[in-house]
């Protein structure tokens, strides 16, 4: 699995870059954000998903790994423009609630 990160303000930004974000990828997901915790001051955590079209069941994990660091350092979790059949999964979920959903990262960093 491919992504960039970037530390902007109080939000760690985690932009994925694969289509599927699933079982190959989530180890080294969170092995990065362990890393970024370590080397950054950060509260919030913005995973941008524009380019995933699958999540399956580990892949969401992953999400909930995310916002449990969040959590943690007292922030937020942020999904970026979930495609709409991943937006869907994440409401089938009851993960809508964990969550919090955006259209862009300007709208996170705004506030």
């Amino acid at each position: 699995m491919k992504f960039e990160t970037e530390v902007v303000e109080d939000t760690l930004i985690v932009r994925v870059q694969n289509t599927t974000f699933d079982i190959r990828g989530v180890k080294a997901f969170k092995r990065d954000i362990f890393m970024a915790i370590a080397e950054s001051d950060f509260k919030n955590i913005m995973i941008n998903m524009e380019n995933v079209r699958m999540v399956d069941s580990t892949g969401l994990g992953g999400l909930l790994f995310a916002k449990r660091q969040a959590t943690i350092k007292g922030g937020e979790c942020y999904l970026v423009k979930p495609q709409q059949k991943i937006a869907s999964l994440i409401k089938i979920s009851k993960l809508d609630e964990v969550f919090i959903i955006v259209d862009d990262e300007k709208a996170v960093l705004k506030g």
